[in-house]
């Protein structure tokens, strides 16, 4: 049967997410994330990088790393930071940040869940490490032009789980280190 030039299109692309989305920030991977994360950390020391909890503190870059484009904006930073507050927005800028990774288009549904594994005060400001498991089915409803039928595709996010850190005025992402999972 011939698709249609816009259920080709959707299927294309949600292909491309549900390929991508259980891999969106795997190391090397190329993705948008991953280009974001050496971007953001090269900034840094590389011992900065890999450990916020070394004796001699490199300060955090004075930015944010961007949320993917989607429906989920960025969350305000917290005018006071601290443990508590340091805890809500790296879960919520997390959320956002794969529901974003994971969503094509409105008739994209995203179920997701994320929670913070650990937080602490670090030498650098705040170490906040969040886990989220989620998927996306995009398309489906309807588009049937008698020919051809809507496809529903779906992508799992298998369980990733990233550390923050936080201070006054940055905001850095990265891939969870095995130490920081447990």
């Amino acid at each position: 049967m011939p698709r249609t030039r816009r259920s080709l299109l959707a299927a294309t692309a949600s292909f491309a997410v549900g390929v991508l989305g259980g891999c969106v920030a795997r190391d090397g991977g190329g993705t948008a994330d991953a280009s974001t994360e050496n971007r953001t950390t090269s900034d840094r020391s590389p011992s900065a990088a890999q450990s916020s909890e070394s004796a001699t503190a490199t300060p955090l870059p004075d930015r944010t790393v961007a949320l993917p484009d989607g429906p989920k904006t960025r969350p305000d930073h917290p005018d006071s930071l601290t443990l508590e507050t340091a805890r809500t927005y790296a879960r919520k800028f997390e959320y956002g940040y794969v529901y974003n990774s994971l969503w094509y288009s409105e008739s994209t549904e995203v179920t997701l869940s994320c929670e913070v594994v650990d937080a602490r005060e670090v030498d650098v400001g705040y170490k906040v490490v969040v886990s989220c498991t989620g998927y996306s089915n995009t398309g489906g409803g309807g588009e049937s032009d008698g020919n051809t039928t809507a496809t529903m595709v779906h992508a799992d996010y298998f369980t990733q789980v990233y550390t923050y850190l936080l201070d006054e005025d940055s905001v850095v992402r990265r891939r969870a280190t095995a130490a920081e999972k447990s």
